[in-house]
């Protein structure tokens, strides 16, 4: 099995995007780099793809980095235009990150 702690999902598969902050090209970067790599490791992992919060937050990761370079290419950068996203950065980190302490 892969070892993965909440601190090293933190650091490695999560945003540096906090609510209410404008959306930038370094947003959308950092959040497209995110969601590839979380992807790759979950299709890699058997054990994390078959625990449901992770292939949730895969999915939301992708709709995050899309809505972010979505907002960024129509020039709607307003931190406004990201609050229909589904993913909430505090309250799924806070999810997922209460799954892996289970797991360790």
């Amino acid at each position: 099995m892969v070892e993965l702690t909440g601190t090293d999902f933190k650091k490695i598969y999560f945003p540096k995007y906090r609510e209410f902050q404008d959306v930038t090209e370094d947003t959308v970067k950092d959040a497209k780099r995110c969601s590839d790599t979380f992807h790759d490791f979950l299709v890699n992992s058997p054990f994390f793809s078959g625990v449901s919060c992770f292939r949730v937050y895969d999915n939301d990761l992708f709709s995050f980095y899309k809505q972010a370079e979505r907002c960024l290419k129509s020039g709607r950068t307003s931190s406004l235009d990201m609050a229909d996203c589904k993913i909430k950065p505090n309250t799924l980190h806070k999810k997922t990150a209460e799954t892996l302490m289970v797991i360790d």
